[in-house]
């Protein structure tokens, strides 16, 4: 877990920002921040690293990690006034309830320090009620409380919300800076797997994390590549066996299909920019323009997706597109 502003890649403006508001007696410290931005670039580490810098009690740059606030912030238990709320699992929406929950926390003084911080990760997962129940309190803050959100989509947010925070965008860093980060956080993996993973993440740290840790997205990733490796040599039945491992696994298949239209961007790029961890066949076989077509192919999938539409009848449809974007002249 990172446990301070300096293991974060980079983003130094918002780095900085944080670390003066942070700082012992700042004059810069606003009562609400929305760090905003693609998924996986880190959104909600850096929520938890500023949130322990905000209770520290160290004199120095702050988290210092050393002092019992920062012990208790990074351990496993965390710190009592730090408090995180979060869409329940097999919710699609914050639940008004729990946002009035963190409301009425707020008002409580903080246990321990002289400081209490709230934070609401993915907020644009709030409906109307949720929202308004929140800007009831950003509006009229307790002076003791700061507030961070996280969100993957700012226009999803009502705008009175971000009217309401210091918003602060984080970005995907060079793939170079990815590649260093990584090779710094898992200086124990093998080689190939991390290549793999620079090659899923494509300077989204966040997704090679998620390939390095967990078995069912590199299984996914992994499938993408097949996919791609098929579509390439316009093998219809070797699509198929990649694609009927997810008849009926509609959240799977979502997945592959995201995989594999960010793996043919990629690949597509490949034509201009150097990509020596692009498989050689794809780079050869899937122009730009093949590329494009996939793009919109998956963009015709997931719109058929929303309808009661047989499984088996969609992923045959599937494969036999791809095989004919493969056949078409470019």
């Amino acid at each position: 877990m990172l446990r301070g502003f300096d293991g974060f890649a980079g983003n130094t403006r918002v780095l900085s920002a944080l670390r003066r508001a942070a700082a012992p007696g700042s004059r810069f410290l606003r009562h609400a921040y929305l760090l905003y931005g693609t998924a996986g670039t880190g959104k909600k580490t850096l929520a938890a690293v500023l949130a322990a810098a905000l209770v520290c009690t160290g004199e120095g740059e702050r988290p210092c990690g050393q002092c019992p606030a920062c012990k208790k912030s990074f351990g496993s238990l965390g710190h009592p006034d730090v408090l995180t709320f979060r869409t329940p699992e097999g919710k699609t929406q914050f639940p008004v309830e729990l946002v009035r929950k963190a409301r009425e926390e707020a008002y409580i003084r903080p246990t321990e320090g002289e400081r209490k911080v709230i934070v609401f990760e993915n907020a644009e997962r709030m409906n109307a009620a949720s929202a308004n129940a929140l800007l009831k309190v950003l509006e009229e803050p307790p002076p003791s409380v700061v507030f961070i959100l996280t969100c993957d989509n700012l226009g999803a947010l009502p705008e009175t919300i971000p009217s309401r925070c210091v918003p602060l965008e984080l970005h995907e860093p060079a793939p170079r800076r990815a590649e260093q980060w990584l090779l710094s956080a898992y200086p124990d993996a093998p080689p190939d797997k991390l290549d793999r993973a620079m090659l899923c993440g494509g300077g989204n740290i966040g997704r090679a994390v998620r390939y390095l840790e967990d078995e069912k997205a590199a299984a996914v990733f992994a499938d993408a590549l097949s996919l791609l490796q098929a579509m390439a040599g316009g093998r219809e039945f070797d699509l198929l066996a990649v694609l009927a491992r997810y008849e009926g696994d509609r959240d799977g298949l979502q997945q592959l299909l995201s995989a594999a239209d960010r793996l043919a961007g990629d690949t597509a790029r490949a034509a201009f920019l150097p990509a020596d961890r692009i498989p050689a066949a794809l780079a050869a076989r899937i122009s730009p323009a093949r590329a494009e077509a996939l793009h919109r192919l998956i963009l015709d999938i997931r719109g058929r997706m929303q309808f009661n539409v047989s499984g088996s009848l969609l992923l045959a449809y599937l494969a036999g597109q791809m095989k004919g974007i493969m056949e078409r002249p470019v």
